[in-house]
């Protein structure tokens, strides 16, 4: 009786089963038996359109005519069981032939079980219904397999993210004192230079021509070598101030915050850090603000992070399009919704390939050259995201264009 009810439950659960024989009155017999059970039947009248079906079409048992066109199908059989996409699948034998060599040689090649023609219906609903949960609890066991594979990539993923925060931080501590020297004395020796220039220039009457012409000269120069010092100076302590905040997985305090207003200086702080890596040709990035959206609670250097991370991606993307920077478009969009506000990303660059489209968003995940990043960019900013209650998603062509999309909920903290 517990058989009964399990099959039954089976049976319920419209599993797609695909015939494949060679007999149109069989194929026809299946499927009128098998849809009164409640399955969903695909016919084949050969083992290419079998292919075809198996390409476009998840399956969860195949019933296998044991001879088609003239020979037997266990080769055919063999093709399948080695195919990584479809070995898992039961497949049931069928035949008129009592041949105990060839049924065995089937069996050992993969096959679940067999069936002898004409088909006793009793057998047929059992040994399918036990196919089919077998089927079922190898896919829930390969799902369980993989979610605890991915709790272990996101596991070590989490301890290198941990550990390079650490290694970041002490670096850039590390730098910002003698960085700090660096642009102190800078802007003193710029101030000096300033004021030996004056002085020079004051007693021009007095010094010899050519040796002013000489003092003059390597005074300006000098001078011009010091505000050169001092301007990279303050970039590269704008760039280890943004990795001390790229180093910290949390978001922070957070307060009420003018979005539009984060977003304009992002990118501004985007195109100096690229300007101090010597990029000086660059896309514009153009806004589309809506100004009457309300300030809501953000952690704004946090939050600041994650549209840079996704602002750098798409710069990127045109970058690797476009010969010619006046034809990459890049846009940001604010609107307000009834309960959320959101903010789109969209660039006209290499889009995102269908096969990883849901890895972008893993640690150390990236599509760049070596060298040029650890991967952390965009899950980065989901994390930050997430973390402000908030989702990101996205939407993309390869080679048209790529769409970022990040909805946050309406906080009543704001003004």
């Amino acid at each position: 009786m517990e058989n009964s009810t399990e099959q039954s439950n089976f049976i319920q659960k419209s599993a797609r089963v695909l015939v494949i024989d060679d007999q149109e009155g069989t194929r026809t017999l299946l499927k009128r038996r098998l849809s009164i059970y409640g399955y969903e039947v695909l016919p084949a009248a050969s083992s290419q359109i079998a292919m075809k079906i198996l390409t476009e079409h998840s399956v969860d048992v195949i019933f296998l005519n044991m001879f088609i066109g003239g020979g037997n199908s266990y080769d055919f059989l063999k093709s399948l069981k080695g195919n990584d996409r479809h070995k898992s699948i039961p497949v049931i034998m069928m035949s008129s032939d009592s041949d105990i060599e060839l049924v065995v040689k089937c069996i050992e090649a993969g096959a679940e079980d067999y069936l002898v023609k004409p088909l006793n219906q009793t057998l047929l609903k059992a040994r399918l219904a036990n196919c089919v949960a077998k089927k079922e609890a190898y896919d829930k066991e390969i799902a369980y397999l993989a979610k605890i594979e991915q709790g272990q990539k996101q596991i070590v993923a989490q301890e290198k993210m941990a550990s390079l925060g650490v290694l970041v931080s002490s670096i850039s501590q590390e730098l910002k004192n003698p960085l700090n020297f660096i642009i102190n004395f800078a802007e003193v020796s710029s101030e000096a230079c300033g004021e030996l220039v004056q002085k020079v220039d004051a007693d021009k009457e007095r010094i010899p021509q050519d040796f002013y012409a000489f003092l003059s000269g390597s005074l300006r120069k000098f001078s011009s070598n010091v505000t050169k010092i001092f301007e990279y100076g303050r970039n590269a302590d704008k760039i280890i101030r943004f990795m001390l905040d790229q180093s910290n997985t949390s978001s922070g305090k957070k307060h009420p915050g003018n979005i539009n207003k984060v977003i304009s200086q992002t990118i501004t702080m985007l195109f100096s850090t690229y300007r101090t890596n010597g990029v000086t040709t660059l896309p514009k990035i153009d806004t589309q603000f809506n100004n009457s959206i309300p300030h809501i609670q953000i952690s704004t250097q946090a939050f600041s992070k994650a549209i840079y991370n996704v602002l750098d991606n798409a710069v990127f993307s045109v970058v690797q399009k476009f010969e010619n920077v006046a034809d990459a478009k890049i846009l940001v969009k604010t609107e307000s919704t009834s309960s959320t506000l959101e903010i789109s990303v969209y660039d006209n660059g290499v889009g995102i390939r269908n096969e990883i489209m849901d890895k972008i968003f893993d640690p150390f995940f990236t599509t760049k050259p070596e060298g040029t990043g650890p991967g952390l960019g965009l899950s980065s900013a989901r994390e930050v995201i997430e973390d402000h209650e908030g989702s990101i998603a996205v939407a993309s062509i390869e080679g048209e264009y790529a769409e970022f999309t990040i909805s946050l909920k309406k906080t009543s903290g704001g003004g």
